[in-house]
């Protein structure tokens, strides 16, 4: 029996924001937004496999929750800006 393995879980609800959602609330660039998540890009273009999207699109993934944002935005306020 082949077992299928997700690496990240693909949020559907309303309140699950993408990468790039995330980076306009944010006010970040969308790479700075997935390294403060912890997320690799293998990991975001499976998920936008997983819902029907190119891996291209992995910017487009609804991975991030309301309470991630907070953790991320902190992450993003200790790093120095050069």
């Amino acid at each position: 029996m082949n077992r299928k393995q997700d690496s990240i879980p693909v949020q559907r609800q309303a309140d699950a924001y993408t990468i790039n959602q995330a980076a306009d609330l944010l006010g970040a660039d969308t790479d700075d937004v997935i390294d403060s998540a912890g997320l690799t890009l293998g990991e975001l273009e499976l998920g936008a496999v997983e819902i029907g999207l190119s891996v291209t699109d992995y910017r487009n993934v609804p991975v991030l929750r309301a309470h991630e944002l907070a953790v991320i935005a902190s992450r993003l306020d200790a790093q120095p800006y050069l």
